[in-house]
């Protein structure tokens, strides 16, 4: 930790502007004490991570509070809180929330509005995750996580395939499109965003990387622009692409003949898979929710469609849960949602079945003002 009270019972924070020789001197003048417990605590000064506060024992404060932390997540909270003082905001680090029973790593204030930071650098359990937001929002606290930018190599190109595992794709901003993510690499002392993702398939999405210097950073935070037309249609052929890539791969290594529904799917409504319509296989907002390849699903809903004698402009919320019943698919809000938006789509395309002929150029201006152009600044 890197707030602790001295005798007095005044706060005391260590910032990167306290040299390591002034550190040792206060060390040997003063005794810090812990804020929430009350124990003795001592300050550690060492060459690998930053200077901070440890108990000199195991204790139940400890038990609440990991003292384990990373070199990244002590450094990345002690930059985060250096920016938002020099943005001339009242903030505090390390605050513990007694009626929570929580302590975010910052707490500021803005125009009379609260907000939690966490800066996450270790998994974190999804009901915990959910359970931390649930309390801050209780108490009007706007909860905000940063995680740690992934250790994946990230190409210098802003376009680019990117794998977020799904502790990341917890922390995704999913308020207004394009949905982004927004991590920190305290190393670098810049943000990464990882903007405008568009799922592919398991953990695999393509977006557009931006990079912003710590001190170039506003709060309340930027938010990415959507993709230029020019740009959408760069990542339109890739997702294409892939997609081929894919069709590919899953006709060769499925083993399960006509029990697979997607192949049954291509074979009763008389498709080639290597030549399937322009409108199968189209990029969603949230299709992740439904944990596979859109060119999958999609089908198997046409061939729902067709089996059940449904015209597609009919299609309501109940035929879509009655969708994933048959098909086997969890019928999540997220997943239902997902499945709305591209028979909106389709209707908007004139599409009445599988047949209809689509040009690539249409579906991708529809696509392009529907689902992705939205204002933004960055």
């Amino acid at each position: 930790m890197l707030v602790a009270c001295t005798e007095n019972k005044e706060p005391f924070v260590i910032h990167s502007k306290i040299s390591h020789a002034t550190l040792r001197r206060i060390k040997e003048e003063k005794n810090f004490f812990c804020p929430q417990c009350g124990e003795m605590v001592q300050l550690k000064i060492g060459n690998i991570k930053i200077p901070h506060f440890a108990h000199y024992s195991k204790s139940r404060c400890e038990s609440h509070f990991s003292e384990g932390e990373t070199v990244e997540h002590l450094s990345g909270k002690q930059q985060l809180f250096e920016l938002f003082k020099s943005l001339q905001l009242h903030a505090e680090l390390e605050p513990y929330l007694k009626e929570l029973k929580q302590r975010p790593d910052l707490l500021i204030f803005k125009n009379g509005s609260a907000y939690a930071i966490e800066f996450q650098c270790s998994p974190i359990n999804e009901n915990r995750f959910f359970e931390r937001n649930r309390g801050y929002l209780q108490k009007r606290i706007a909860p905000i996580w940063i995680p740690l930018t992934p250790g994946q190599k990230i190409k210098e190109t802003p376009l680019q395939k990117i794998n977020l595992s799904h502790q990341l794709q917890l922390f995704i901003a999913h308020a207004q499109k394009p949905k982004y993510l927004m991590t920190y690499d305290p190393a670098n002392k810049q943000f990464v965003y990882l903007s405008n993702l568009i799922h592919f398939k398991g953990i695999s999405f393509f977006g557009k990387v931006s990079r912003l210097p710590l001190f170039k950073q506003h709060f309340p935070f930027y938010i990415p622009k959507p993709l230029t037309k020019d740009e959408f249609s760069f990542v339109f052929k890739a997702y294409h692409h892939f997609i081929k890539q894919f069709l590919k791969s899953r006709v060769l290594v499925s083993r399960k003949g006509v029990n697979d529904l997607f192949l049954r799917s291509v074979y009763e409504l008389r498709l080639n898979p290597g030549q399937l319509p322009t409108f199968l296989g189209v990029p969603i907002s949230g299709n992740e929710a439904l944990q596979a390849c859109a060119v999958e699903w999609q089908t198997e809903l046409l061939y729902f469609i067709r089996l059940n004698g449904i015209k597609i402009h009919a299609v309501n919320e109940q035929m879509i849960k009655d969708f994933f019943q048959w098909s086997g698919r969890a019928d999540t809000d997220g997943a239902v949602q997902t499945v709305f938006q591209y028979v909106e789509l389709l209707n908007e395309l004139a599409i009445e079945d599988e047949k209809c002929p689509v040009e690539e150029r249409q579906l991708e201006e529809v696509l392009y003002s529907q689902f992705l152009a939205t204002t933004g600044k960055y």
